[in-house]
């Protein structure tokens, strides 16, 4: 080498020009993001309570309040806010698996006392910026193996600290490896809103959206998964409807939509066609016995996404799971509870593999498929 560069000098003297530059070394290969050699155990939760951490991004007003989970209202702020929230989830010996026990509303207003053993509650909120949120993320990322992020996006009269201990109760009962992301959106936490809370949710599309764009790819977690309960999937839809074909959404590895409450027509029409090429795979969890969306459809005069029955919707590039033969809760739209939805949900988002490939049996329907549950034992 030495003496090619000499002669190659040499000759460039002689022509009286400058010998030619030496090749430039190539760039290092950029270091892999941390992650931790085995995934992450809730193993401890057997027998003790423990402390879940999931970290929030609302377009919620934060409020002045003693209580942690009262820290962010009802009203819309307009804006982003970020925070790392601690949620106490009680032992396998104290509850079962899709069981959510919280402190009685009666004792909450004579003295707030919860029992750490027994029951959820919000234990920690930390405000925090944009970039500390990020970097909170990104190390908590790191302690997992899969580096994998669940932003998950709740539905119609969710009060903050209610969201907050169902993200951690789905984190923990899905036994999750990576990060929980919850987006809160303004809902008024009342049964009575739901108009006021429709709109709510449209408006915070927008901050999802900047959410998924600017802020979550900065941690670099390997794959994101998305997740709307109910109304929280009119959030995801407003969101997508904003995008355009040049942005910069990453691709998501799994999108859920469990009982959505979005307009049917309006999902098939304008929502799949952006959200197909932007995901390795879209499920949809859908019953017939759903009294909160037969009252939305009603409320709407349009059939609503999650709705099964003889007008189930059946996309192709959607997987449509008909949940109608699990317990949920007592309107049948909450399907958290359900050790077969979990158990369903957290193989979906764990190696993403085909509904054919899990318990659910397949059900023609013309050119299409879709899929059942086979049912909780009576």
């Amino acid at each position: 080498m030495l003496r090619r560069l000499l002669l190659a000098s040499l000759l460039a003297a002689a022509c009286g020009g400058s010998p030619p530059p030496a090749p430039a070394a190539p760039p290092p290969a950029p270091a892999a993001p941390p992650r931790a050699a085995t995934t992450r155990s809730y193993a401890a939760l057997d027998t003790a309570p423990g402390r879940v951490s999931i970290f929030l991004a609302t377009s919620r007003r934060a409020v002045n309040a003693e209580r942690p989970g009262d820290r962010y209202g009802p009203d819309d702020a307009d804006q982003l806010q970020f925070a790392a929230v601690g949620v106490n989830v009680p032992p396998y010996v104290a509850r079962g698996t899709g069981e959510l026990p919280r402190p009685g509303s009666l004792m909450n207003a004579l003295s707030y006392n919860p029992d750490a053993r027994r029951e959820f509650f919000v234990t920690s909120v930390i405000p925090v910026d944009s970039n500390r949120f990020v970097q909170r993320v990104a190390d908590d990322l790191a302690l997992s193996h899969s580096r994998d992020v669940l932003v998950f996006v709740h539905g119609f009269n969710v009060t903050f600290e209610d969201a907050a201990v169902r993200a951690a109760q789905v984190a923990a009962d899905l036994g999750f490896d990576g990060t929980v992301v919850l987006f809160s959106w303004p809902s008024a936490g009342s049964v009575t809103a739901y108009v006021r809370d429709q709109q709510a949710a449209r408006n915070a599309g927008y901050h999802l959206l900047r959410l998924l764009t600017h802020i979550l790819p900065l941690a670099k977690p390997d794959r994101v998964h998305l997740l709307g309960h109910s109304m929280g999937s009119e959030v995801i839809a407003k969101a997508l409807s904003l995008t355009a074909p040049d942005d910069s959404l990453p691709r998501f590895a799994q999108v859920v939509f469990a009982a959505p409450d979005v307009d049917a027509r309006v999902f098939r029409r304008e929502i799949m066609p952006r959200l197909a090429p932007r995901a390795a795979r879209i499920t949809l969890y859908a019953s017939s016995d759903d009294e909160a969306l037969r009252a939305s459809r009603s409320v709407n005069n349009v059939w609503r996404l999650g709705l099964g029955g003889d007008s189930l919707t059946v996309i192709d590039g959607m997987d449509t799971i008909d949940a109608t033969r699990v317990r949920a809760d007592v309107l049948g739209h909450t399907l958290f509870g359900n050790q077969g939805f979990l158990a369903d949900l957290a193989v979906l988002l764990h190696d993403g593999s085909s509904p054919l490939d899990r318990r659910v049996l397949p059900v023609r329907r013309g050119a299409l498929t879709f899929y059942r549950f086979r049912g909780d034992p009576k």
